[in-house]
């Protein structure tokens, strides 16, 4: 091939023609020269001498003759050399495959089709007519019987089929042909590969063409070990990941290493054959096929066809182990959210999070923080994440661990810096510092906390029952609900479902408790809402019903109602839009006061056994202009975003109903208090809006301006739950004696509702474990609360 593109390159700055030019000539210019070799109207001339008659012709020439095709007038020279042995070797390479081509593909016998053939034999000479008929599309010869006997050849050089180089024309035409006429699925070329090798790299429409095979065909690997999934997964064709799936393909089939294989017997004949080439080098790491995504589609498909996302590699690595080390965070965040299991160690045991340190990745190692993988586990050198922290890496790497509490090293080894020695004093570097100025109401909270330490020494001698959790709207922010209930979990020692006697949740919080009351774990809840964000948000808002209320089905069933929800007691916030002024609906899996008190009559509130979960969540988180409105209801969050006076005051209606009907046993009037927020953003300041009427034209931009702000003041403080709110929950609280907790963790950036960026979100999960850390003394304290029951 370099010896060619050195002759080509010669004839182009010499001008000449180049030697494998093909040209249009006449036959009677060939008249008086001797033939070397004819067959079948492919003709090699020898060169003619020079007479004093004639200027005579140095060169051994090809030509295509007209008796290939009786009209055909012109002739075309493939051809031209002085060498003798090189125009022996090319006339041996086009006989018998150019004449019969053209003679069944009239097409192309014009000077542009016979260059394009005499191109495709230079490239690859051993080829036979079947594999230039499976390049060129060239049907009607594929399919012609006395052509048949060379569906089965390959080229000597590759080991390719014509199957073979039909997949790689992207031609599902061309492939289905081939697969009709039986040509082989089971050959190998001489890398191992299979025809579903070549099409993994293609699109969804090659692979199907190949039709049905035998599952260990599918599953086969290549020298490398490598499957056809590997090859897919690698190049990122999730269509062609999905295709082979549905062939067959075995999501959990590891790419190997060794040359003795498991597979069919026409491949174990293709391994005792003495090819030329030896083995490569295989896989340096091989892995299943998750291993190898390099896309969060791909991985979903994967997922979905249920493989083991905790599978491993050579070196006991699994998939997270690998995206963290070749920098993949959309397939680390993809792997997080499905579960995958973030603690494994490598063959060094080595476990992710010890990775995203020696990478000096901060994002990855924020993620794994905030999906609560140990901190603290050390490889087998003994050696913890902290510890591995160097003065060379992202000052960040150590304030992410050190924020959240992970420890330090317990003796001093040689290795020990300031940042893991027992002795240090280096907490890494903090992006921002949080604001400790000391407000008026910090001061009036204060003291309130003060008589709620006198009510707390009660509730402990003489109350039990009546634990409620509130939870607030926020959108995809309630992700913040669920770090904080993992840590509070952690304290309490127990489920919060069995935590808590009453849940009240708003928008997001409202579908957080039927959650968790329906019996999703926390962990379970935080892959949902990944999830979630990802199917719901998608386009422009408002975001498309239909995806939401499928999610839902999909976590609670289509058939759950209120009333098979036995406990914890569920009230859910809503919003009645049909009537002016709007009106609080609650939803309930309990009985209401007044269905205690009567039957009731109004169809809008119907009872907690007709009303399905899905819907009621889909109810309370209609947020407008995030999703249309369900029905009546639009999203519970305009008239509560914060439940909490809502439920105090529920609960004592439901207390005095059932007391005043002699049932005072089922009552469970609140003992603690426990309220959840999705976190705080920083005052900020702007300007003060002044709408009057307008003097002026600049006073009209101004007025108009002023008029989108105000509108965005009564929204923001028609669904704000923090402030006032919490002001008068903790004044109630203390008036009765009853102890009151909030936590809502200071944001150092503010997350729209409808955040989708992951790395954002997991920044704002590990603030949310930064400021539940520090809030450790006051979890112990609940957690006392709690377990007294």
């Amino acid at each position: 091939m370099l010896a060619q593109g050195i002759r080509v390159l010669r004839s182009l700055i010499s001008s000449e023609t180049p030697p494998n030019k093909v040209m249009e000539t006449r036959l009677d210019l060939y008249t008086t020269r001797e033939i070397h070799s004819d067959e079948d109207g492919l003709v090699l001339y020898l060169p003619t001498p020079v007479t004093q008659k004639t200027k005579g012709n140095p060169n051994y020439e090809i030509v295509l003759k007209k008796s290939v095709a009786p009209n055909l007038q012109p002739c075309f020279s493939l051809f031209r050399s002085q060498d003798a042995e090189e125009s022996e070797q090319k006339f041996s390479i086009y006989k018998g495959k150019i004449s019969p081509f053209v003679e069944a593909a009239k097409e192309m016998l014009n000077v542009q089709g016979v260059q394009k053939l005499c191109d495709a034999l230079s490239e690859h000479p051993n080829w036979t007519l079947a594999h230039l008929a499976a390049h060129f599309a060239t049907h009607d010869l594929l399919s012609d019987q006395k052509h048949q006997h060379l569906l089965n050849l390959t080229d000597a050089d590759t080991g390719m089929s014509p199957l073979q180089v039909a997949v790689t024309t992207l031609n599902a035409k061309t492939v289905e042909v081939l697969v009709s006429e039986n040509c082989p699925l089971h050959h190998l070329d001489h890398h191992g590969n299979s025809a579903f090798h070549y099409a993994a790299n293609t699109t969804k429409t090659i692979v199907e063409a190949l039709g049905e095979a035998p599952r260990e065909l599918v599953n086969g690997r290549n020298r490398t070990g490598c499957t056809p999934l590997h090859l897919a997964c690698l190049a990122d064709k999730l269509d062609c990941v999905r295709a082979l799936l549905l062939a067959g393909a075995d999501v959990d089939a590891a790419a190997a290493r060794s040359r003795h294989l498991d597979r069919p017997d026409t491949v174990c004949d293709y391994l005792r054959e003495d090819h030329k080439e030896f083995y490569a080098d295989d896989a340096k790491t091989g892995g299943a096929p998750l291993h190898w995504a390099n896309s969060k589609g791909v991985i979903e498909a994967l997922v979905e066809a249920e493989c083991d996302v905790n599978a491993v590699n050579f070196e006991r690595k699994t998939a997270m182990h690998v995206m963290i080390e070749s920098d993949r965070m959309e397939c680390l965040f993809t792997l997080l959210i499905h579960d995958a299991n973030g603690n494994l160690g490598d063959k060094d045991g080595n476990r992710p999070i010890h990775l995203a340190v020696i990478n000096d990745n901060p994002p990855a190692l924020q993620a794994l923080i905030a999906f609560g993988v140990d901190l603290d586990a050390p490889n087998d050198y003994g050696e913890t994440p902290r510890h591995l922290i160097t003065p060379a890496h992202d000052p960040k790497l150590l304030h992410y661990l050190a924020a959240v509490g992970a420890k330090r090293c317990s003796r001093k080894t040689e290795k020990c810096t300031e940042g893991c020695s027992p002795n240090g004093t280096n907490d890494g570097k903090a992006n921002a510092k949080r604001a400790t100025t000391t407000t008026d109401q910090d001061i009036i909270n204060s003291m309130l906390y003060e008589t709620t330490k006198r009510a707390i020494k009660l509730t402990r001698k003489t109350k039990t029952g009546g634990r409620l959790l509130c939870l607030d709207g926020g959108g995809i922010r309630g992700l913040v609900h669920i770090q904080t209930l993992i840590e509070l979990e952690k304290v309490i020692g127990k489920p919060i479902q069995d935590s808590f006697d009453w849940m009240a949740g708003t928008s997001t919080g409202g579908v957080l408790a039927l959650a968790i009351a329906t019996g999703k774990t926390l962990k379970e809840c935080l892959c949902l809402y990944f999830r979630l964000k990802d199917k719901a948000f998608v386009g422009t808002r408002p975001y498309s019903s239909k995806n939401l209320e499928d999610i839902l089905k999909g976590i609670f069933g289509t058939d759950t109602h209120m009333a098979d929800i036995k406990k914890p007691r569920i009230m859910i916030t809503g919003a009645l839009a049909d009537r002016k002024p709007i009106q609080l609906q609650l939803f309930r899996t309990y009985e209401s006061a007044i269905d205690i008190l009567r039957d009731s009559t109004d169809e809008l509130t119907r009872r907690s056994d007709e009303q399905i979960v899905w819907k009621v969540s889909r109810a309370t988180g209609a947020a407008p202009t995030y999703f249309r409105a369900f029905g009546r209801y639009l999203d519970g969050g305009l008239i509560a975003n914060n439940p909490t006076l809502d439920a105090l005051t529920e609960i004592q209606e439901h207390t005095a109903a059932l007391k005043s009907k002699g049932r005072k046993k089922e009552a469970r009037p609140v003992t603690v208090v426990v309220s959840l927020g999705t976190g705080l953003v920083r005052v900020a300041n702007v300007k003060v809006v002044d709408v009057v009427r307008p003097a002026s034209i600049w006073d009209g931009v101004k007025l108009v301006s002023g008029i989108s702000f105000l509108g965005t003041i009564l929204l923001d403080q028609a669904t704000t739950s923090e402030g006032r709110h919490i002001d008068r929950a903790r004044a109630w609280c203390a008036a009765i004696q009853v102890p009151y907790f909030r936590f809502s963790p200071e944001m150092s950036e503010e997350v729209v509702m409808d955040e989708k960026s992951n790395e954002k979100l997991c920044k704002m999960l590990w603030e949310t474990k930064v400021y539940m850390h520090e809030q450790l003394d006051v979890m112990k304290e609940l957690a006392g609360l709690i377990n007294k029951g």
